[in-house]
């Protein structure tokens, strides 16, 4: 099969599950179908050689940020492979790239994956979006953070020691520069943490670097803070700042804000996705590491969880002190020069929330909604 153009050769793998959806073809593997699946349509795959357009492997794809890349990879006619381990608690939901065209879901963790070469030879970008964002979580499950934010990657960065010449886009974090005091943000301001989960993004992000000089693939590093949007973690203690505020207010509750003057740096999550799409198409990928910040706007806690209450029509804020355990790992207030960037790929975020935070809204109302029907 050719399409567009565009030729790739994707070894055989034992056993898949095709879904035929609309001319596009889905593949799951057999040992992973869910008891709802496994008996659908499944059937030996011997060798062949499958033209495919250009593949885009995402790391992590069935989750928040990830499915919205999948989504934008999709929207440009590229083979989107999405390798997820569903892990409860991270946000993976199947039903996040259900109806994408040109989609293929591997539902295992990439470290247990034993064809993950095959799907790291068939990419023309890989993009590894896996991550746990419970930052508060993290200080007491530090082995489960270590896991999603640094082991995982490793296994990646390791097994492309086989595959000299690939180009890995890496979804890396504002929290590695920890709490600057002075001046702005640059991609040169020092990296020290100051929380459990920057601690992991670093070491992942460090894998990468000098991994990728060793065994001459190509990293970008793409650093940003509070992102929100679509298929957002509704459910659980710790859903992030933007998820936690919409959320109490929909259920009833105030929203508690620690202090007046704090700031954070936020991004709708289809303007992460634009950026990571533009510097596929725009990067040339010629050093082995580079670095990249990525903002939309600073904007203070107070100011942006008074939009929130007037985007849900509803609710109250409750201004208290600072916790000890918030204060111990806060990343200051220092602003994010993203100059760097915009410079490369034309694009900036547009200023103005209104849009975004109704479309939030919204996918809260609905997922709460569905999730207290439940019986």
């Amino acid at each position: 099969m050719r399409r567009n153009g565009y030729t790739s050769k994707l070894r055989a793998i034992p056993w898949v599950l095709c879904i035929f959806q609309d001319w596009d073809f889905h593949l799951i593997e057999k040992e992973l179908l869910t008891p709802a699946l496994s008996g659908k349509f499944a059937l030996p795959f011997t060798p062949i050689t499958i033209h495919l357009m250009n593949t885009a492997l995402i790391l992590g794809g069935a989750g928040f940020i990830g499915s919205a890349l999948a989504a934008r990879f999709s929207r440009e006619g590229w083979q989107v492979i999405v390798i997820d381990g569903m892990l409860k608690r991270t946000g993976a939901r199947r039903e996040n790239v259900v109806g994408l065209r040109n989609v293929t879901l591997i539902e295992q963790a990439v470290e247990h994956l034993t064809t993950l070469d095959d799907y790291l030879a068939a990419s023309d970008i890989i993009i590894d979006s896996m991550a746990w964002t419970a930052h508060r979580s993290a200080l007491y499950e530090p082995e489960f953070d270590m896991r999603c934010n640094q082991h995982s990657h490793l296994c990646v960065a390791t097994a492309l020691a086989r595959h000299s010449g690939k180009r890995l886009i890496y979804l890396s974090s504002r929290g590695v520069y920890g709490n600057p005091t002075s001046g702005e943000i640059t991609e040169e301001t020092p990296l020290l943490p100051e929380d459990i989960q920057g601690v992991h993004k670093l070491a992942a992000e460090s894998y990468y670097r000098i991994y990728a000089k060793l065994y001459r693939y190509a990293v970008v590093s793409l650093r940003f803070g509070n992102c929100f949007g679509e298929h957002m973690p509704t459910q659980g203690e710790d859903i992030g700042l933007i998820g936690g505020f919409i959320r109490d207010i929909l259920e009833g509750r105030a929203i508690e804000v620690f202090g007046t003057h704090r700031t954070r740096p936020i991004i709708y999550v289809h303007d992460i996705a634009e950026y990571v799409w533009r510097l596929t198409t725009c990067h040339d990928f010629r050093l082995a590491f580079d670095a990249y910040n990525a903002n939309g706007q600073m904007i203070s806690i107070h100011k942006l969880a008074q939009h929130i209450v007037d985007t849900c029509g509803t609710g109250q804020l409750v201004v208290k002190p600072l916790p000890h355990e918030l204060q111990a790992i806060d990343i200051g207030s220092t602003p994010i020069n993203c100059n760097k960037i915009q410079s490369l790929t034309g694009f900036s975020p547009s200023q103005i929330l209104d849009e975004p935070l109704q479309r939030t809204v919204q996918y809260f109302r609905t997922r709460l909604t569905s999730t207290h029907s439940r019986p």
